[in-house]
């Protein structure tokens, strides 16, 4: 018979302690980063104000505030997304994890994260980054005369934020395996 010591085993830190405190310190970064990104639509607001203002005030709206727009969006939702990784307010379809135990639901996120969710960030990240290449190789600009430059800096947001989703679903996966290794739900 063998004896297992509980996560906060006195001896010294076990593997499953060593995954809570790797998973929080993830958390941690994911979250004070958002504190940074979340400003993108407050700055957002203000662009939008500023483009009425011009159109519908003085008869003259301005293309580069229409791109600086859709370009504050795009750094909000995306890196967005690894904020709600951490907060588990993306939206999930629980109909049939309802009905199973919180154990068997651990092992089909674990499963789904693995061969799923990981491969396809490794691909956008991959993929990703050969698209930033080609629009900083060719000096993409807007298609616009008055459009912004530097297009290849609003397109260097999809690898970077998706290695933001990467590190916040790296986070929840070992705070899976730690929840599953100590019995967190008191469950078999």
């Amino acid at each position: 018979m063998s004896v297992s010591h509980p996560p906060t085993d006195p001896v010294g830190p076990t593997s499953t302690t060593l995954l809570a405190r790797i998973s929080i310190a993830l958390e941690k970064f994911i979250r004070s980063s958002a504190l940074i990104f979340c400003w993108a639509y407050a700055i957002l607001v203000f662009a939008i104000l500023a483009n009425v203002l011009l159109r519908y005030g003085f008869s003259n709206g301005l293309i580069i505030f229409e791109e600086i727009q859709w370009h504050l969006y795009a750094v909000g939702m995306m890196f967005g997304l690894s904020f709600a990784e951490i907060t588990n307010s993306q939206v999930r379809v629980d109909v049939v994890a309802d009905k199973l135990m919180r154990r068997t639901v651990r092992k089909w996120e674990i499963f789904g994260t693995i061969v799923f969710v990981l491969p396809f960030i490794y691909v956008v990240i991959i993929n990703g980054l050969d698209y930033v290449a080609d629009s900083y190789r060719v000096n993409e600009s807007s298609n616009s005369p008055l459009g912004l430059p530097f297009r290849w800096a609003i397109k260097a947001v999809i690898p970077i934020s998706f290695a933001f989703l990467a590190i916040a679903v790296l986070s929840r996966l070992l705070n899976n395996i730690n929840a599953l290794i100590s019995d967190v739900d008191g469950e078999k």
